[in-house]
């Protein structure tokens, strides 16, 4: 991916923030699977509004079995991702329906915030088979959105336009229409 965007002269690396409200699993997977889907391109991280204290042993078995590195995720809080030490976002997404607007505090670099409401895994109930098929539905779902996302050209990454498509994509699934 970094050989091809030297060669198309796309050298732009989009900061992402994914949010939850524990950053336990939702927001973990999302910030391990972009930053593998757009190593290069793009630089994700997580964090929660009430971050939990370790991350779901479901989403780091989950990771672990596709080969992911875990040693660096952990629980993280917003407080983290403002201040003049905070990264200059472009993007925050909200993967959880109990992340209000009203919590969010001022990002640096005024980021776009796209909303992808996801069921919370941890909310499942069941065998810890049926625990793993509805971390893996989840894993899937959001393989599908950010492989989506990093295949947009950086024009449209740009472009005001492309968050009510984002929107789009959290209410309806998938795909970039309309």
């Amino acid at each position: 991916m970094r050989y091809l965007n030297h060669l198309i002269g796309d050298t732009r690396r989009f900061k992402v923030l994914f949010l939850s409200e524990h950053n336990a699993s939702r927001s973990v997977l999302a910030e391990a699977l972009l930053n593998r889907l757009g190593a290069g391109r793009f630089e994700a991280w997580s964090a929660g509004v009430n971050p939990a204290e370790t991350l779901s042993p479901y989403a780091v078995d989950l990771l672990k079995k596709m080969r992911y590195d875990v040693k660096t995720l952990t629980p993280k809080t917003l407080g983290m991702f403002t201040g003049e030490q905070a990264p200059r976002l472009d993007f925050v997404f909200r993967l959880s329906s109990t992340v209000s607007e009203n919590a969010l505090p001022p990002f640096i670099g005024k980021p776009m915030t796209v909303d992808w409401p996801l069921p919370d895994p941890d909310n499942s109930a069941g065998s810890p088979a049926e625990i793993a098929t509805a971390y893996a539905s989840l894993f899937a779902n959001l393989t599908n959105r950010i492989g989506i996302f990093v295949s947009l050209p950086t024009a449209s990454l740009e472009s005001m336009a492309v968050r009510a498509r984002l929107d789009r994509m959290g209410e309806q699934g998938l795909g970039l229409t309309g």
